[in-house]
């Protein structure tokens, strides 16, 4: 286990774990009156009809012509949990990097990052022309890369595996055992298996980075 002596960089999910809302793709398409797309395009994604991309650009195209004021005051409406201030400050403090990592879309995670000052936020970027969504979208964070993306944090900040904690609430978020994995509000028995330890607030962070 790594202590918090050497833990020099946490990688935090978005959706579920910065946020109370378990999927920005979904809040959005039930904003904005496009779940039944949104649905077919999920449906063909899981069943292995489409690929990540695919399923992404599908979920573009159903926003395009939507004003982007539209879209943020959608995601004013979508609040950070409960001490997810305290806790990016106490770790600024000890000297701990912060990555929000999502495979949903920058500009909430952006808005997460300036919120909390995080160091670094990488996600899916929706591309807006005059004020509108153009319906496309590029792709930084697929959901089965987002582990590979953590490796390049590690070469990034020049910290070796064990040097990471990794936070988020399903398995994909947690798949690198040489890192301090935890689990917060996991939605399935396989994120608690990939966990080391398993929490319900953010505010248990600091207990177990003190405790390991």
């Amino acid at each position: 286990m790594a202590n918090i002596r050497t833990i020099r960089l946490i990688v935090f999910d978005l959706d579920g774990t910065l946020t109370p809302v378990d999927s920005l793709w979904t809040y959005l398409h039930d904003t904005f009156g496009t779940a039944s797309r949104g649905n077919e395009a999920a449906r063909r994604y899981w069943n292995g009809q489409m690929t990540y991309t695919e399923w992404a650009e599908a979920d573009a195209k159903c926003w395009s012509g939507i004003s982007f004021t539209q879209l943020e005051d959608a995601l004013d409406k979508i609040p950070l949990r409960s001490g997810a201030k305290k806790l990016f400050q106490t770790l600024k403090n000890r000297g701990v990097n912060t990555v929000i990592l999502s495979a949903g879309l920058s500009i909430l995670a952006n808005k997460a990052r300036e919120e909390l000052d995080a160091d670094l936020a990488i996600a899916n970027d929706l591309i807006s022309r005059d004020g509108q969504l153009t319906g496309e979208i590029k792709v930084n964070v697929p959901i089965s890369e987002k582990m590979n993306l953590v490796k390049q944090m590690a070469a990034l900040f020049d910290i070796q595996y064990k040097q990471i904690a990794l936070v988020g609430d399903r398995s994909n978020d947690l798949t690198i055992p040489e890192c301090l994995r935890i689990a917060i509000n996991p939605k399935d028995i396989n994120t608690i298996r990939n966990a080391d330890f398993v929490i319900d607030d953010l505010t248990q962070i600091l207990d177990v980075l003190d405790s390991t």
